[in-house]
């Protein structure tokens, strides 16, 4: 017999924590952050004069992983596309709701500090696991929970559904990136 596996979804971790100062890098994400309230319009103010950490991560070591990503996992070249930045606080005993990221094709998620509260991915087949007992769920439809370590970076389709459980530290920061495709061939 066999078998097909069309629905496998991958996501791509590395870690830069020996690459980049992660304390100026969680200073340039809160900074980020407060100076544009976590909103769309961020990519405004991102230049390398003021976040050149963030900017020298994102078009040296992420874009590029970026680029093999797509071409390894979608057959790919993604050669006309834009990015947004945007950082994010999370605080002490807030959460972020389940959601993707529509309108964007890829979506990278960048720590600048270990964080216990783990970043929850679900399986991108919504229904999938509907009417099969706890037992069957569990071991084929799992959710992916992640406590992300200072420099981890994970790189995923925006199509997956993800949330932040509550937070339980002081702050939780996190850098997000959304990789849009402009031209269609």
């Amino acid at each position: 017999m066999d078998y097909l596996e069309p629905w496998r979804t991958q996501i791509a971790h590395f870690n830069v924590k020996d690459q980049f100062d992660m304390g100026a890098f969680s200073e340039e994400v809160f900074t980020l952050f407060t100076m544009t309230t976590g909103e769309d319009e961020s990519q405004s103010v991102m230049d390398i004069n003021h976040f050149p950490v963030m900017m020298s991560m994102r078009d040296n070591v992420i874009t590029p992983a970026v680029l093999e990503y797509v071409r390894e996992c979608f057959k790919y070249g993604m050669d006309d596309f834009y990015i947004e930045t945007n950082g994010k606080w999370i605080p002490d005993g807030e959460g972020l709701y389940p959601h993707y990221h529509p309108g964007s094709v890829i979506s990278v998620i960048c720590y600048p500090v270990d964080s216990a509260n783990g970043l929850n991915m679900f399986d991108p087949r919504t229904h999938a696991c509907r009417g099969y007992p706890k037992e069957m769920r569990w071991g084929h439809f799992p959710n992916l929970r992640i406590s992300p370590r200072a420099g981890d970076i994970f790189i995923f389709p925006s199509y997956v559904q993800h949330s932040v459980s509550h937070v339980t530290e002081e702050t939780r920061l996190s850098l997000l990136h959304e990789y849009y495709v402009t031209k269609n061939l």
